[in-house]
């Protein structure tokens, strides 16, 4: 019954998600100016936001120990690799390793049940680094998914190096009609992004809505944002956006108040909701400012029309998020925690829901064993604390010895 709740991935692979759009911050990292640069950085997180509004079920909990793998050599290459570091509380690391950036982050999920509705918060900050890049040398790149770490990645994660260092929190999601009625999701409150080495700062502000107005008054106030880059007090741009589909900046500060008879009009995927028909994509309904640039809009290219009209049927998943459990690398190279190896999740993504279940109990049944049978503390394979109480990546993955590494999806019949 539980798994007609979940959709066939684990919470590290939902995680990864978020770099559907990684090349924002490879043209963050190319920037030629801070505004620009936090416009970027940004709206990547305005993309990550709305990878989740229409995926209303569950992704499984990863197992202690459990990890993910993902290598993405394409225009905007990247190296993502993720681990359950603790289980009471549930902590998730990550690190992800791109052209000119990188991207860390704890993330520890509360959820909370009120009435009708779920409220899922995140213990845990974003941490990214990105190469400071003069124009001389504007091709260099310290991207690696090879072997052993070199002298150059321990100098990238080196705070005092050459890098800008920008942090901040996930807000608040917020499930609606759990019970009965249409399952929507919406984010509540602020993002406030932070220049490390600087006094800059970028604060997003979700815009809230009236449950007294009417429906048409609600879809027009629904999923949108605006904000404003900071120096200081001093207010030096701003971006507005729906947080489903687009972000914009706001070239000229004057035009933060004044609107046009503009709607955004790019087109793309916008996320739905409130809409009787989910194979119909409505228009973006953002009115635009005069000096409105767009930086972002959320588009799925390789989808057809077909395959759109039915993504309802696929857990809403997109073409990223449906690579997931494919194996990228060969099987023998990934570690036997890899979450690729869940027959649980192959089951639901198979639709036998009944194999899925008692697999995910029986794992269930086997972490709770290995905890009462576990001596001291658990340490992690790929992340160590730091004296924050912060997970920190110490690179030996990359070593790919993975003969520490328990078998945590296997029966001991299958192994041998």
């Amino acid at each position: 019954f539980y798994s007609l709740f979940l959709e066939p991935l684990s919470f590290l692979q939902r995680l990864s998600e978020g770099l559907e759009y990684s090349s924002l911050l490879d043209q963050a990292a190319s920037a030629n100016t801070s505004i620009e640069r936090f416009h970027c950085i940004t709206a990547f997180i305005v993309s990550n936001l709305s990878t989740h509004l229409e995926r209303t079920s569950k992704p499984f909990n990863p197992l202690l120990g459990e990890t993910f793998e993902l290598r993405k050599e394409n225009d905007s290459p990247f190296h993502f690799i993720a681990e359950q570091v603790s289980h009471h509380p549930p902590v998730s690391a990550l690190y992800a390793r791109g052209s000119n950036w990188v991207l860390t982050a704890n993330i520890e999920p509360i959820v909370k049940f009120h009435g009708t509705t779920v409220v899922a918060t995140c213990e845990g900050r974003w941490v990214l680094h990105i190469k400071r890049i003069s124009r001389s040398s504007s091709q260099s790149s310290f991207y690696s998914c090879s072997g052993e770490n070199s002298e150059q990645d321990e100098q990238t994660d080196n705070k005092d190096n050459g890098y800008d260092e920008y942090t901040w929190q996930s807000p608040t999601a917020v499930v609606h009609n759990i019970l009965f009625g249409y399952l929507w999701c919406e984010f509540q409150g602020e993002i406030n992004l932070q220049h490390i080495q600087t006094n800059q700062r970028a604060i997003l502000t979700i815009q809230s809505h009236s449950w007294f107005a009417t429906q048409a008054t609600r879809e027009t106030e629904m999923f949108k944002f605006i904000g404003y880059i900071y120096d200081g007090d001093d207010k030096l741009a701003a971006f507005h956006g729906n947080y489903g589909h687009c972000y914009y900046a706001i070239d000229d500060l004057k035009d933060v108040d004044s609107i046009t008879k503009s709607c955004c009009s790019i087109g793309g995927n916008n996320c739905i909701h409130f809409n009787s028909n989910p194979s119909l994509v409505p228009p973006c309904n953002l009115v635009l400012t005069p000096s409105s640039r767009l930086i972002w809009f959320r588009c799925f290219p390789s989808m057809t029309d077909e395959e759109l009209a039915a993504r309802s049927q696929y857990y809403y998943f997109t073409p990223f998020t449906m690579s997931l459990n494919e194996p990228i690398l060969p099987l023998s190279t990934l570690p036997p925690t890899d979450c690729r190896y869940r027959s649980d999740v192959r089951f639901l993504e198979q639709s036998d829901l009944d194999a899925a279940s008692s697999e995910k109990h029986r794992l269930e049944q086997q972490q709770r064993a290995e905890a009462k049978n576990r001596e001291g503390d658990y340490q992690p394979l790929w992340f160590k604390q730091n004296d924050n109480k912060e997970y920190i990546y110490t690179h030996k993955y990359e070593q790919r010895n993975f003969e520490r590494c328990p078998n945590l999806f296997f029966q001991e019949s299958s192994l041998s």
